[in-house]
């Protein structure tokens, strides 16, 4: 008989309903989900941002809430510029980006150590010709460099290593060449030389059209941080709770990466488009896992040295709204 169930029937079937609940038998309604933060984190996808890639592709961001995006740039110089513009949340470049945008007092914020360079396992290395002669800094002397951004890390770096090898860094000529064709470039004697970065190096060396005449770095220090994150001073002053997270996540990563070099190898070698070998066989570079001050120092000193910035300054003064400082 159909009809509306008596007092008794729905306390039966309400009892049911519970039972059912209790057992598991009946899903409750799922809570809501918060909505991921998006953050758009740029840079030359080099060795360097190994621990981004990792913490994305293992699911580390998003268990802070955040929605990671990584974007390729030519240069960090352009990345800095993508990010003081808005179009970016995040950016990688080399340190000496970060240095310059900080003694312009650009609205630029550092909020995370990146690579660490170690003699040891030279992630960039100064490169010319298979056939070039060039091989003392004296050699050197009016040659034409290849480097991502004028005034940038690897001149300063170039710079460097011709004056501690007997040249005269202030006759070298320096024109725009993005990672992506420097091998090309020099193995068509368009320019001389250029510093590559991993893997491109490798691969470019693996194909014969340059070799690796020395690991240039060596000139500033054994070890130091050449590569920072950063975001704009707008962003970091309205989002710290952001920022700390993506901070913490990265250093967490690198702990992990800096450890499982083969585990990281096919990631890397997917994003690099090159064979799995070449990312195996390459020296792989570290990442920070804290943000210490004194490993930010060389670079400073060394682009003061050499007149790229106008003065030195304690690293600690750039450092100052990172999370995490020591």
């Amino acid at each position: 008989m159909n009809g509306n169930p008596t007092p008794a029937a729905r306390v039966r079937r309400f009892a049911l309903l519970a039972g059912a609940l209790a057992l598991g038998l009946v899903a409750a309604p799922a809570a809501a989900q918060p909505a991921l933060t998006v953050i758009h984190v740029g840079g030359v996808l080099s060795d360097d941002m190994t621990p981004v890639f990792y913490a994305q592709k293992a699911g580390l961001f998003r268990r802070e809430g955040l929605d990671v995006q990584i974007v390729g740039a030519s240069s960090g110089t352009a990345m800095a510029a993508a990010v003081l513009s808005g179009t970016y949340e995040f950016g990688k470049s080399s340190l000496l980006a970060a240095v310059n945008a900080h003694l312009r007092n650009l609205p630029l914020t550092v909020i995370a150590a990146g690579a660490v360079y170690d003699s040891k396992t030279p992630f960039a290395q100064l490169c010319v010709a298979d056939d070039s002669p060039l091989a003392t800094g004296k050699d050197f002397d009016n040659k034409t460099i290849g480097t991502p951004a004028l005034n940038d890390l690897n001149q300063l770096v170039v710079s460097a290593w011709v004056d501690r090898h007997g040249g005269d860094p202030k006759t070298l000529r320096f024109v725009e060449l993005p990672q992506s064709v420097t091998g090309p470039a020099i193995a068509g004697h368009r320019v001389d030389a250029s510093i590559m970065l991993q893997p491109m190096a490798a691969e470019a060396a693996a194909t014969k059209q340059v070799r690796a005449l020395s690991p240039a770095y060596d000139a500033i220090g054994s070890s130091f941080v050449f590569a920072a994150y950063f975001t704009s001073a707008d962003y970091a002053r309205k989002h710290a709770d952001v920022v700390a997270k993506f901070a913490r996540v990265l250093y967490e990563a690198a702990a992990y990466t800096n450890a499982h070099h083969a585990e990281t190898a096919a990631m890397m070698a997917a994003v690099a488009k090159i064979p799995v070998a070449t990312i195996e066989h390459m020296p792989r570079v570290d990442g920070a896992t804290a943000l210490n001050p004194a490993a930010f120092q060389p670079i400073i000193d060394a682009a003061a040295k050499y007149k790229l910035i106008p003065h030195g300054f304690p690293a600690r003064d750039m450092l100052l709204s990172a999370p995490g400082i020591k």
